[in-house]
């Protein structure tokens, strides 16, 4: 009997040292790994906040000078896809400098109770003034020129995450080019 016990204690001792063993060595390996840019921390990059349209006046000029489109970012304080859409996509662009040339991104949140100075100057209800583009849902991307007309069809929701990116510099890049073009004629 006691052979027996001790037999199944050395068995269970061995099997625990393999196991602390192998905790170490995938331990001790994980430390030296170098990380890659994929696993750095998002705190790392730097901080970029998107301006809320609370003037389109003064962005319309901007736009007007520069011959680049307005990005209205239609949005809900709690609403994670346009989180996603904001953190993934929109501050990213924010951080490159080529897009300073290509497009101006303002957050228009059609939940909250500010009121906003439109296209013409008028002061206006931010959920009022979503309606003048049909926004129903959010997130929605609506790109116009320096008076406020539409330029591109909205971008609505996130209907392909690996698409997304590409979808958005397509009508940033078509946007530009008709503005460009008609400033010409």
């Amino acid at each position: 009997m006691f052979s027996f016990t001790l037999k199944k204690f050395k068995s269970l001792l061995l099997v625990a040292i393999a196991g602390l063993s192998l905790l170490w060595i995938v331990d001790g390996s994980a430390e030296s790994a170098p990380v890659s840019v994929a696993d750095q921390s998002i705190d790392s990059l730097p901080h970029v906040v998107i301006r809320e349209g609370m003037d389109l006046t003064a962005d319309a000029r901007q736009s007007n000078k520069k011959q680049i489109p307005i990005l209205m970012f239609f949005s809900m304080e709690h609403c994670p896809f346009c989180m996603e859409v904001q953190e993934d996509y929109l501050k990213p662009m924010l951080r490159n400098s080529e897009y300073d040339s290509k497009v101006i991104i303002r957050k228009m949140k059609i939940d909250s109770t500010d009121t906003l100075r439109d296209f013409n100057g008028k002061e206006r209800d931010s959920g009022e003034f979503s309606d003048d583009y049909n926004v129903s849902m959010v997130p929605t991307l609506v790109l116009v020129d320096a008076q406020g007309n539409k330029i591109a069809p909205a971008i609505i929701g996130i209907a392909n995450s690996h698409y997304y990116s590409a979808e958005l510099d397509d009508a940033i890049e078509a946007s530009t080019q008709k503005m460009r073009a008609i400033a010409k004629r």
